[in-house]
């Protein structure tokens, strides 16, 4: 997943001023990520274009799901092109 968006600007995102770090992926089909989040960490899931499967739950483009109490995620493409934003924010 590539950063776009956090509260310190690093690696080269835009400074959000809030607590916050903000991510994009594109998946193809098939094509698996993972995203770890530390204790007391939230997120949220949009899906921008196409489908994903979000730890083996269906989502296409306009779904969004809330995420907590999960260490880690794993989204996988469903279809070519996937794009997703992930908020990743204090609980």
């Amino acid at each position: 997943m590539r950063l776009l968006g956090s509260r310190d600007g690093r690696d080269g995102s835009i400074s959000i001023h809030q607590d916050v770090n903000l991510y994009t992926a594109v998946l193809q089909e098939g094509e698996t990520v993972s995203h770890a989040l530390a204790d007391k960490r939230v997120a949220w899931l949009q899906v921008v274009r196409g489908a994903v499967h979000l730890n083996d739950q269906m989502l296409t483009a306009g779904d969004g799901a809330a995420i907590a109490q999960e260490s880690q995620i794993t989204l996988q493409g469903a279809s070519n092109d996937s794009e997703v934003l992930l908020f990743n924010m204090a609980a």
